[in-house]
């Protein structure tokens, strides 16, 4: 008999790949001058490379994350 008792769920595989996101996140004030200026200037925003702003996006969902699993995200946070 085939025992799979030991494999992952999906929700379990995503769990734990938030959690590696979540530990793996740091400030990074490039990222978030760049959030800034898309509210502040979306004129300039919009002359940036879309390589900036795809990083982007991937820091503020790392960012999001990070902050459902208790860290702190504000200024120098851990």
């Amino acid at each position: 008999m085939f025992d799979n008792s030991n494999w992952y769920s999906s929700v379990d595989r995503k769990t734990l790949k938030e959690q590696r996101r979540a530990d793996a996140w740091k400030w990074n004030e490039e990222m978030e001058q760049a959030a800034s200026l898309r509210s502040s200037n979306p004129e300039a925003y919009d002359r940036m490379g879309p390589m900036i702003r795809i990083s982007l996006g991937h820091y503020e969902n790392d960012k999001k994350i990070a902050a459902q699993y208790g860290r702190d995200v504000n200024k120098g946070g851990n």
